[in-house]
Order: structure tokens, then sequence, then C-alpha cells
């Protein structure tokens, strides 16, 4: 297949559209998604030969459903992070773990930048699938940081820990795609950590520092002048990366993809805490810490509903018989060629309602002093996240719609092939670029890898590259897209009340990804000469 400029001009459109009218533009992810949307209809049947007939009385009628099966999916996940949120608001505990995180360092920026890393990487790794940012994204404004900047920073942290998320679904999937073993997928992806944990890791330690609210600013002499600044980022930075790497490598090289990022994470924030313990605060940092009166609400209470979502995680993903008995409850549709699945017991976001409730009774001293009954306080957390959910419904659905579109239409395959066609020897810069395409276009890793890799190995045969460090690359990618993908930011944009400027977010994240994407590429090229 040779080059078209055309073809790939045509097939680029959807995504040049969002990306320049959400951050040129600045447009909300609703409109940016419909404008797009209607391009790509009015296009498929001249660029694609889609009959019209069939676009409308098949293809969008099913990407409909597609697209509301998978919103309510991914709403169930938000719905129950804004329960919890709305529970540890109003009880105070939020007030009480903010404190204690305190602790860990007498710097505020450091504490945020362990929230904002660990606490990241340890959902990302226990419950995957949107769980992570919407969780992390609310404590970081809680502890002063701006909306927008709260999102890019849990989006940020929470990244290259998709890899290896949700329990190791994306390689997990992946190795039963092209048959391949799921430990040496896993190894794939490791060599393309490495130095993107560490820019990733310094520019979050950056951006923790630089954009600290300004009450962090009193109690601590990192970030006053840019000199200072530059060090403490790179030095925390790297500490915090190399913590995570050290635990996860091991974890990924011996044992598969299951447990790198969820034991990494938790080894990882152990070998941080010790190791900043070193660090010794100003005399002002020390004062701020001791003159703070802690909260009436214990740290183990006020954790009790991420405690106990822990333990369910951990449960449910680890013991292969309650593991099998929750995926077996399983709600399916099917029209034509089209489909969906929940496996609603064993989903996230049930696991975080029931973490919701479980740990409004333990917290019920403290709920009662403050809001009256459990059935109360527990009943006004579900009424304000509903509401919060309902703002975002329609810019879910809609970016959803034109994923469903782009994939049944044939638009991913055919740019796939467009940019392999042109690509030749160099085709492995290209790979994380397509994973990370495809996290934008489905929102998640898992997805991601569904949609293109037998195509990656494909690519990789034809073009004379070695299909498993490729298929590594891929993953990588697909977990990097995180942060720039739409259903992702509005997701966590939902939790911090930030619908209608998610543009702002990818402002922050876009460069960042497009930086990941370059150097795994470039290690890729090199992997293969």
């Amino acid at each position: 297949m040779q080059f078209d400029l055309f073809l790939f001009s045509a097939l680029s459109m959807p995504f040049l559209i969002i990306l320049v009218t959400m951050i040129g533009l600045k447009w909300n992810a609703l409109k940016a998604g419909w404008v797009a949307f209607l391009i790509t209809l009015a296009g498929a049947p001249v660029v694609l030969g889609v009959n019209l007939h069939q676009l409308t009385t098949d293809i969008v009628p099913g990407s409909v459903l597609e697209a509301a099966n998978t919103s309510l999916s991914i709403l169930w996940i938000i719905f129950g992070a804004l329960c919890i949120y709305y529970l540890q608001l109003n009880s105070g505990a939020i007030a009480s773990i903010q404190q204690q995180l305190a602790r860990l360092h007498p710097n505020p920026k450091i504490s945020a930048l362990f929230v904002a890393w660990f606490f990241s990487m340890f959902m990302e790794g226990a419950a995957g699938f949107g769980t992570s940012a919407a969780l992390t994204a609310p404590f970081l404004v809680a502890a002063g940081y701006r909306p927008v900047l709260a999102v890019v920073l849990a989006l940020w942290g929470h990244s290259l820990g998709v890899t290896f998320g949700a329990v190791g679904t994306p390689v997990i999937t992946q190795a039963l795609l092209v048959a391949e073993s799921e430990l040496a997928l896993a190894r794939a992806a490791l060599p393309y950590m490495f130095p993107t944990t560490l820019v990733l890791a310094i520019g979050l330690a950056w951006g923790c520092i630089r954009y600290a609210p300004a009450s962090a600013e009193s109690v601590s002499s990192i970030g006053d002048k840019p000199q200072k600044f530059s060090l403490a980022a790179i030095k925390f930075g790297v500490l915090a990366a190399l913590s995570f790497l050290f635990p996860a490598t091991l974890l990924a090289y011996f044992l598969g993809p299951e447990l790198p990022t969820l034991l990494g994470a938790i080894v990882g924030a152990a070998l941080f805490t010790l190791f900043t313990r070193f660090e010794k605060p100003s005399l002002g940092q020390l004062n701020e810490v001791a003159s703070t009166k802690l909260p009436s609400t214990s740290f183990i209470r006020a954790m009790a509903p991420y405690l106990i979502l822990v333990i369910l995680v951990l449960i449910t993903r680890l013991i292969p018989d309650i593991k099998a008995g929750l995926q077996a409850v399983v709600w399916h549709w099917e029209w034509r060629n089209y489909h969906g699945t929940v496996q609603y017991l064993y989903h996230p976001g049930s696991l975080l309602f029931v973490s919701f409730v479980f740990g409004g009774l333990c917290q019920r001293h403290s709920i009662s002093t403050k809001n009256g009954t459990l059935v109360r306080a527990l009943g006004r957390a579900f009424a304000q996240a509903l509401s919060r959910v309902l703002t975002v419904l329609s810019a879910l659905f809609v970016m959803l719609l034109l994923s469903r579109v782009l994939v049944h239409t044939g638009a991913i395959t055919q740019l796939g092939q467009t940019v392999a066609a042109f690509a030749g020897a160099w085709w492995p810069f290209w790979v994380p670029w397509f994973g990370i395409l495809g996290t934008f276009i489905t929102g998640s890793a898992t997805s991601s890898n569904i949609l293109f890799s037998e195509f990656q190995r494909s690519a990789a045969l034809a073009s004379g590259n070695s299909v498993i460090p490729l298929l590594g690359a891929q993953t990588f990618g697909a977990a990097a897209g995180n942060m720039v993908c739409p259903h992702n930011i509005i997701a966590a944009g939902a939790t911090v009340n930030l619908a209608g400027d998610e543009g702002q977010v990818m402002r922050f994240t876009l460069p960042m990804a497009a930086l990941l994407a370059t150097l795994a590429g470039t290690i890729a090229v090199l992997m293969n000469i």
C-alpha cells in the first residue's frame, strides 16, 4: 500500500478538529465532539466508501448503543468516586487525611507529589478504568491546587502506571489477542518506562512545586527561587521515579503484568517516605506542622472507604475463585454485529459504591456529629454525586459515539495502514503514537490494545521488525494516552467541577504525551536497528 496524502489528511480530520477546537479555540468537549462527529458522518461515504444507508441504519445506531453502554460503565465509576469524595468532604475526613499526609513530609508540596504519584499509581494498579484520576484530583483540590492543575497532575501521575493497570489488564488482554506470553509482553514494556518515567516524574514534581497553593509557600523554601525550584523538582522527581521503577521492574520481569503498578506503588511509597525523611525541613516547616490541630477523625477511620476499596480490589482480583464467580455475573446485549457487556459485580464502580456505604458505617460517629443520621449523610453524598455526574453525561457520550463510528467505518484501520506505508523502516517510531491514538479514541489502554495489537503485529512483520518489542511500545503508548483522552479528562474533571474547561487540561497533557511518545519511539527505533 502506497502513502496517500489526501486519505491521511481526511482520516486525521476528526482528531485535528478535536485538538484545534479544544486547545486553540477553547471549546468544551461536548461542542468539539459533536462537530467532529458530524464531519465524520459527512466524510465517511466520500473518503471510505461507506454506503449511506448502512451508515444511517446500521453503523450509527449500533455505535449509539455501544457508546451508551460504555458511557454508563464509565459514569458508574465516576459516580462511586464522587460518592466517596462527598462523604469524605462532608464528614471532615478529607481534612484529616490531608493533615496526616502532611506528616509524611513537612513540606506540603512533597506531600502533594506523594498523592499525585504514589496514591494515583496505587489506585490505577488496583482498580483502573478511570478510578485513579477521579479519586486523586479531589484530594489535590482540597489541598489548594486549582481544579485544572489538579486534573493535570492526577492524569500525569497515574498514566504510566496504566501499563500494568487494573491488575495487568492491558497486557493480559494483549497476550490473549496475539497469542504471546504475558511475561514476555510485560518485559517488553519495561525498556520504554525508564527514561519516560524519569521525565514524567520530574514534570510532576515541577507541577506540584511550581503551582503549589499560596499557603504552601509560607512553610517551605523549596521553589522560592528558580534555581532552587528546578533542583528540587529534579531531586524529588528522580527519587519518586526510581522508588516506583525499582520494585515495579522486578515485579514485571519475574512475575508478569498483574502486580507491578499495584505493589510497585506500595513499595515505592514506602521507599520515597523513608528517603524523604532524611530531608531536613526548615524551622518554618516544623512550626507549621507542630502548630496544626489535627481533626477529630482518626486517620484509619478517615481512610476507611479507600482501605475497604483496596481490600475489595485485592480479594476480587487476586483470589481466582472469587474473581471467576463475580465475572460470571454478566449483563450482555447484542444487536446485529454490535454488542456490549457489563460484569456489574466485578465492575470497579460497584466496588467503589460498596466502599462508600461501608466506609460511611465506619465513619458513622463523625458523620452523626456533623450531618445527623448516617442515612441522611449517605443520601446527601449520593445526591451531590448524582448532580455532578449528570453534568458530564452528554460530553462523555458524544466522544464515545465518535470513537465507535471511527472504528466501525474502518477509519482507524485505514489510518494505521496509511501511516505504516509512509513510515517504512521508521515504523517503530510511530508505534507508541498509535498506542496513544487508540486510547485517545477509546478511553482505555486495554481498548487501545484490542484495537491495535493485531495490527501492530502484522505491521512489525511486514516492516521486518521484531514483534515483541513493538507490542511493548504499543502498550506503553496506550498507557501514556490516558492523559490526553477526552473521556478521561471529562471523567477526572467531573470530580472537581471542571465541566467546560477540558481544553485547558489538554494544554498541559498533550505536550507531555508527545514528549513521552517521542522518547518511546526513539527507543523503539534503537531497539530495532
